[in-house]
């Protein structure tokens, strides 16, 4: 090819993509070469995309989950946009527009699931779950029936449809977005400038609000134990998850908040144990352990375990020394299961034995072993994580359960049984490590049958045997025979016709036919007991994990009420059956009280020795003022309650005193904070050894 023919192509080429321009002084003619100029309407819906997007998901959120959309909206506005501009950068970082949308595409498929994710989850639990629970395959192990899964999305479905409308629209308009070339460098970086403004604004207008004596102050919520919900209403659930995530990798900064008022100047009960009786304590010189340590947290226990008031023998101390112990989590019961037609044993056991008029059953942030942690450790759990899994991988020296005082005092058997999979919420680790021997599926324990939920009478039936003949004996049980949902339940189906002239629905007659199945599982222990004449010197304990939440989708806990049920404070009435076959006559109580105080009530009645101080829970009968916690951060004193949602404080009608609410609000706070330190210091290692109790 000749030059000229050359240049000739050449020009052609230049002139299809260029404009002409005449140069008359010079005569000649010079092609420039066109620049694009930036379509401003492209780049602004680009820098919206991500924001506006992950805005209307965290309000679809609170919208189905029944949370205060007003209560926080700037602060969930301010939070959003930090994360919302990171992602827009994040996602036009490439030179290719294709790899850039594909960026974009995938982002936001994956806050379209994970926010539907927390809608379900909601739904079901009435939580938001955490990282540590994907973690550990709790997500998964918690929603474990597909019936279950499938109720709860077509209960929000449209919620869920809405969630999805992002990457809908992405899909229509996404060659509109423009974020690819030279010129929107400088938006890219007065996008990073406004994130970080943002973020500054956010955490200013935190710390504005400091107040330590408000449980729901922002500086709590952003700073303190971690509250799901709270955090999620207040802040959005994009932050949730992100003060959740910087907990888990930097641990909590929350302290014990220091008071003017202690807990022995609040006004006493009248009916109060004597004063003059020894208290429930282990000498312990905590001035000599808070100089042996670096440990700001350790050196914050020991001062505030010195300082606080324990709890007294009394009348009921001792009065099971040396029983046989029963223990019995109950899956999802109540106050509701207790019939004396339907569930005669258990209403018994309510019948004869002490009858806790006024106990509540928190739900905490992990369902059931949360449930079992409070239960079975006096303390509230941490928040964010898997308390009882932490525990064991942590070796986590708990010296008070009644696993390890039950070895400690010599019984001859300590034993602890569940009927589902071994592992299921590492039950096979936890367990062990609070001094039982355990056996489940899998695990030792074959029932014969492979169903869900399993049986609980099958597994009284495959495990008394194990313990009838010793000369003592210390048992612990988890069942499943109560878990949701009722309406494919196959206990439930298996006691159907106990319960179908029930004037009830089917999803409630479901939940009291699958308690059926519990009650035929303690008549059989009790006949069990009375034929090896330990009927009388065996304690039974029975309470449940959590309120049975399947029924809430059905209006189930207001049916079986026969009102409308209030999901602050009554939601969480619950019942805690403790009988023996020697008891003569029933016990009435009417003290406020609730899971964590199951423990040091039993410690005390058993003659075990214990320190109070050191619990978050109190002994009913030990003289403490009776004060019970919500994960919520809401409480019930002696006197009133407290609703820290609206912060309205009720006082009971006959109350004689006025709660000073700062102090309580302060005291709340502290049993969370007090209980995560325990935990995650391995405080009562360091505090007790077994040699040190069994000295006192």
């Amino acid at each position: 090819m000749s030059n000229d023919t050359h240049n000739a192509s050449y020009g052609q080429q230049i002139v299809r993509r260029s404009h002409f321009i005449k140069n008359d002084k010079q005569n000649f003619t010079y092609y420039e070469p066109q620049v694009q100029k930036p379509n401003t309407k492209s780049i602004l819906l680009t820098l919206l995309y991500f924001p506006i997007s992950v805005l209307f998901m965290e309000l679809m959120v609170k919208l189905s989950s029944g949370l205060n959309v007003s209560d926080g909206l700037w602060f969930t506005i301010i939070f959003t946009v930090f994360p919302s501009c990171l992602l827009t950068v994040i996602a036009s970082f490439f030179n290719s527009e294709r790899v850039n949308r594909g960026i974009v595409f995938g982002v936001s498929l994956f806050l379209s699931v994970y926010y539907n994710a927390q809608v379900v989850y909601y739904n079901v639990f009435g939580t938001f779950f955490v990282i540590n629970s994907i973690s550990n395959g709790g997500a998964g192990q918690a929603l474990n029936s597909v019936d279950m899964i499938l109720t709860a999305i077509k209960s929000r479905i449209v919620f869920i449809i809405l969630i999805f409308l992002p990457i809908i629209f992405f899909g229509i308009f996404s060659k509109r977005l423009n974020m690819f070339n030279k010129s929107t460098r400088q938006a890219k970086l007065v996008l990073i400038c406004t994130a970080i403004c943002f973020q500054i604004i956010g955490i200013s207008f935190v710390n504005l609000d400091k107040s330590s004596s408000d449980t729901k102050s922002s500086y709590i919520l952003y700073y303190g134990e971690l509250q799901q919900n709270a955090v999620c209403q207040r802040f959005g659930l994009f932050t949730m998850q992100r003060l959740d995530i910087s907990r888990l990798i930097f641990g909590s900064s929350s302290k014990i908040v220091k008071t003017d008022s202690k807990p022995s100047d609040l006004p006493a009960t009248a009916d109060t144990a004597d004063k003059k009786q020894p208290p429930n304590i282990i000498k312990t010189d905590f001035e000599k352990l808070s100089a042996g340590t670096d440990n700001e947290e350790l050196k914050s226990l020991y001062e505030y375990f010195s300082e606080e008031t324990p709890s007294y023998t009394n009348e009921y101390t001792g009065c099971f020394d040396g029983y046989n112990i029963v223990f019995i989590t109950a899956e999802s019961f109540s106050q509701y299961a207790i019939d004396e037609e339907l569930t005669p044993t258990l209403y018994k056991m309510y019948s004869e034995g002490f009858q806790f008029d006024n106990y509540y059953l928190p739900a905490w942030g992990v369902s059931t072993t949360d449930g079992e942690y409070a239960n079975l450790t006096g303390l509230v759990p941490k928040s964010g994580v898997w308390s009882f899994s932490q525990s064991a991988e942590q070796d986590i020296n708990f010296p008070f359960s009644l696993g390890e005082q039950s070895r400690n005092k010599g019984y001859d058997k300590v034993l602890a049984y569940h009927n589902h999979t071994y592992d299921y919420y590492d039950r096979d680790e936890y367990l062990t490590n609070i001094g039982y021997d355990y056996k489940a599926i899998g695990k030792g324990l074959d029932l014969g049958e492979n169903v869900w939920p399993n049986s609980d009478l099958k597994m009284m039936q495959n495990t008394v045997d194990d313990y009838i003949d010793a000369d003592s004996f210390s048992v612990y049980y988890m069942t499943v025979s109560g878990h949701g949902g009722y309406s494919y339940n196959t206990i439930s189906e298996r006691n159907e016709e106990l319960v179908k002239n029930l004037d009830y629905s089917d999803e409630v007659k479901g939940y009291l036919a699958a308690n059926i199945e519990l009650d035929g599982a303690v008549e059989y222990l009790i006949n069990r007991l009375e034929e090896a004449d330990k009927l009388d010197s065996t304690v039974i304990c029975i309470t449940s994990d959590h309120y049975p939440y399947s029924l809430d989708e059905f209006n189930g806990l207001d049916e079986l009420a026969g009102h409308k049920i209030d999901t602050v404070f009554e939601r969480y009435k619950n019942a805690w059956l403790l009988w023996s076959g020697s008891m003569k006559k029933p016990v009435s109580v009417k003290t406020y009280c609730s899971s964590i105080d199951v423990l040091p009530t039993l410690l005390n009645m058993l003659g075990f020795e214990y320190d109070s101080r050191t619990l978050a829970g109190t002994d009913v009968f030990g003289g403490k003022d009776p004060f019970v916690v919500f994960a919520d951060r809401s409480w019930i004193s002696q006197n009133g309650m407290y609703n820290s949602n609206s912060g309205e404080y009720t006082a009971f009608k006959n109350s004689e005193n006025k709660d000073d609410i700062d102090a309580l609000n302060s005291k709340c706070t502290n049993m969370f904070t007090v209980s995560r330190m325990i935990l995650d210091n391995n405080a009562y290692e360091k505090m007790f050894s077994y040699e040190h109790i069994k000295g006192q």
